[in-house]
């Protein structure tokens, strides 16, 4: 794929002419103008939404007032978000293999999309002053891309990192780098490891998974941490724990039709660099593997379950202790509804995607007031939601 820019000129004449359109009946020109602003406030999340097959949609939500806006730009089938420096970064994985990025203020247009290479399988992007470092899938480096051209100026090896051991004595050409978070000009990147060449076919972690620490002014690998348990899944949610800065994310181990209870949510001191003695969140408590968890405080958190029998579940949990508190949502295995995409607010409302699809959409909790479900029906996006995030700059 080439590098691809858009011009914002056309969505800007549009907003003009629909601004000075409304002039004529002022009884339109609010309801415009708090749709304007709104769709693309601090309070807004953005939603990515699937058909699982030719196409995918963004699309923008404002969790505290329940409304879907008509913002739908077309994305790929498999893709997830992110937010940085007041930019929208859709990650479009595996068979379209670029990164394209919209401008919230001007109607979400997509500005810039560039390919990482065919079949490289992109998973996560940290924007870092004038660069790009992109977390690839099916690869043993970490590129770094010019956020002016999308074009390639550097790249961190990542080939002694490899796997040495497989159950079929071949290693694979990946160390399956997965998400990644920022801490002042540190990048923190996770490594899942997986063996794709055992003979069960469902890429079991046979090797010990890692955090990788990258000096993002120099370009390099600080620190390689071994985790404490394997196959980092989830992405990274930073915390202020005990008034310091901890990094959080979920081990899942063996997953699926391989489900073991080995695994749980991890928790990385930022200060010491070192783990948490002990997990926030076991899967042995939640009965499943932990497939993604929004934290609210040391006392409140929030977590996806899938147990052995495929059973989906929402659980609430007290990080503090790592407890069990009970069960906000329970969808048996032989139903074909899933969960996808959990996101809790700043204002405390937690949301969660449903695939259910006769009927897909999002439910909010209000955390605030007891976990009490606003909208017993989910809240279409069109599509089914497969990622939400926060239309806001992380710290």
């Amino acid at each position: 794929m080439k590098n691809l820019f858009f011009t914002p000129f056309p969505s800007v004449f549009l907003i003009i002419f629909l601004l000075i359109d409304c002039n004529k009946l002022d009884i339109q020109k609010p309801d415009l103008l708090q749709f304007l602003l709104l769709s693309s406030s601090p309070t807004s999340v953005g939603v990515v939404t699937s058909d699982f097959s030719s196409g995918g949609r963004f699309k923008t939500f404002e969790p505290n007032s329940l409304t879907t806006f008509p913002t739908s730009i077309p994305i790929h089938s498999d893709a997830v978000g992110r937010y940085f420096s007041d930019k929208v970064y859709i990650i479009n994985r595996l068979n379209r293999d670029s990164i394209q990025v919209l401008n919230p203020s001007l109607a979400f247009v997509t500005e810039q999309e560039f390919s990482v290479g065919q079949g490289k399988n992109p998973q996560d992007i940290s924007v870092y002053n004038d660069k790009y470092f992109i977390s690839l899938y099916n690869s043993l480096e970490l590129p770094i891309y010019s956020r002016i051209s999308g074009t390639v100026i550097g790249s961190i090896s990542l080939e002694p990192l490899r796997e040495t051991f497989s159950t079929s004595g071949v290693v694979d050409s990946s160390v399956e780098s997965s998400y990644m978070v920022q801490s002042q000009n540190r990048l923190f990147l996770l490594l899942q490891r997986l063996d794709r060449n055992d003979a069960s076919g469902f890429l079991p972690p046979n090797s010990t998974s890692y955090l990788i620490e990258i000096d993002m002014d120099l370009n390099s690998i600080v620190r390689v941490y071994d985790l404490p348990f394997r196959n980092p899944s989830s992405k990274i949610q930073k915390l202020i724990w005990n008034g310091e800065p901890i990094l959080v994310f979920s081990c899942v181990g063996r997953v699926g039709f391989l489900s073991q209870l080995d695994g749980g949510l991890v928790a990385f001191h930022l200060g010491r660099r070192e783990f948490l003695p002990n997990l926030l969140y076991s899967e042995t408590t939640a009965g499943g593997d932990i497939l993604s968890f929004q934290i609210k405080n040391e006392e409140l958190g929030y977590a996806s379950i899938l147990d052995a029998g495929f059973n989906k579940s929402i659980q609430v949990f007290r990080p503090r202790t790592g407890e069990k508190i009970g069960t906000l949502l329970s969808i048996p295995g032989n139903v074909g509804t899933s969960l996808s995409g959990l996101h809790l607010t700043p204002d405390g409302k937690l949301l969660v995607g449903s695939t259910d699809f006769t009927r897909p959409g999002i439910l909010v909790y209000d955390t605030n007031q007891g976990n009490i479900l606003l909208n017993p029906i989910p809240i279409s996006v069109d599509l089914t939601p497969f990622d939400i995030f926060q239309l806001q700059n992380l710290p």
